[in-house]
């Protein structure tokens, strides 16, 4: 999907898109990238007993610095800034949503209709003092029977929660549960 994979950090690795070339699709190959990554991953999974690895994604755009940073003796090509961060701490925000891909709200604003999100929650990030819009990127291409339905029943669960309506919140992810 044309990234560039940055850099191994332990068990993580750190890709972007756009650079050393301008990419106006940067955002929908990354989360395309994302999503034939979640596949593999479930594939893998699937020939391997009991073997559950589980991946976290985040996925954000927006002005960063591109370009070799470090000393003489040093340097790495690399991307750094607020941008940046923000995609380190959405990756981080999976474990809390039992999620493994968060995007940001610019990402989303950039990806074609066929690519089907829904709505996770609004938080404040460290780091940042305006709350962030998180999304789920689900699949791309045309929606299995019911997910639209499942989708808008899944936010309105979330409303609630935002709106400090628990009982129905509760009602209705217990209703998501069962169903689904």
């Amino acid at each position: 999907n044309d990234g560039t994979v940055d850099k191994f950090i332990g068990d993580a690795i750190m890709a972007f898109w756009g650079a050393p070339r301008d990419d106006d699709a940067h955002a929908v190959k990354a989360v395309r990238a994302a999503l034939e990554m979640k596949q593999a991953l479930a594939e893998f999974r699937g020939r391997q007993d009991g073997l559950d690895i589980r991946v976290g994604i985040g996925i954000n755009c927006g002005p960063m610095s591109v370009g070799n940073f470090g000393s003489n003796q040093r340097f790495d090509y690399t991307v750094m800034g607020d941008h940046v961060n923000l995609a380190s701490r959405l990756e981080g925000a999976n474990k809390n949503y039992g999620t493994s891909i968060l995007i940001s709200e610019a990402v989303l604003d950039q990806l074609p209709g066929d690519i089907y999100c829904r709505f996770i929650d609004k938080v404040q990030v460290k780091g940042r003092q305006e709350p962030v819009n998180l999304f789920e990127p689900l699949f791309e291409g045309p929606p299995p029977p019911g997910i639209k339905a499942q989708i808008s029943l899944f936010e309105l669960g979330v409303a609630a929660y935002q709106g400090q309506d628990f009982k129905r919140a509760a009602a209705i992810f217990d209703q998501l549960h069962d169903q689904y």
